[in-house]
């Protein structure tokens, strides 16, 4: 797929993905934003396929341009996912962001990439990266701030663990089992909130998060 935002547009692109547990899945995207153009792209994973490889990007071209990527991934069983973005800054006082929430249970794998290149002066970029591990599932996290030009501002942070047994005692403490309590705490943290969507397009995907955390 390819995306092309002109001068003074926005555009807001969700993706939603249920796959068969046996699929091998291979998606390709690339957006080109202009002047005062926002791109914004969402993949939301509640069923992983057995093998997902994916690394849409975004060139920020133009002048006050900007690019937001923003993730959820609830991955469990023996699925291995490949899962990156990139954002490239090449306009003055261009923009970009990346948020990536992960919980992976079981025997799954996760690496979760993120690329900010900062090609002119005045960009500004932040990369974020949290995750939740539950089992024997690892998640690798593989962050890269590239400053092409001095005065480009990139930043990033991460936190990848299991739920601190803290927060599970407090709503223990409050009346829930502990399988409630992690559901809760699960659910807060895949919030949709991150993204920024449509109130209608919103509800319909928070009722799917929910049909699929209700299975905890």
């Amino acid at each position: 797929t390819e995306f092309f935002v002109e001068e003074g547009a926005t555009l807001n692109f969700t993706m939603i993905h249920s796959w068969r547990e046996d699929t091998k899945v291979r998606p390709v995207s690339a957006a080109l934003v202009e002047d005062d153009a926002t791109f914004v792209s969402n993949y939301i994973c509640m069923r992983p396929a057995r093998d997902l490889k994916m690394y849409p990007r975004a060139i920020c071209r133009g002048r006050n341009s900007r690019a937001n990527f923003n993730n959820l991934l609830y991955v469990t069983g023996d699925s291995s996912l490949d899962v990156g973005s990139m954002v490239k800054l090449e306009g003055a006082n261009s923009k970009g962001e990346i948020i990536s929430r992960t919980v992976a249970m079981d025997r799954s794998k996760v690496i979760v990439r993120g690329r900010l290149v900062g090609d002119n002066p005045k960009s500004r970029a932040h990369l974020e990266c949290r995750g939740i591990l539950q089992g024997d599932a690892k998640i690798n996290a593989i962050p890269e701030l590239v400053a092409n030009s001095e005065g480009a501002e990139l930043s990033h942070e991460a936190a990848v663990g299991k739920i601190a047994e803290k927060e599970i005692v407090y709503l223990m403490s409050r009346g829930l089992s502990r399988d409630e309590a992690t559901s809760a705490i699960v659910r807060g943290f895949l919030d949709t909130s991150i993204m920024g969507l449509p109130k209608k397009l919103d509800k319909e995907i928070k009722g799917i998060v929910e049909t699929t955390l209700g299975k905890l």
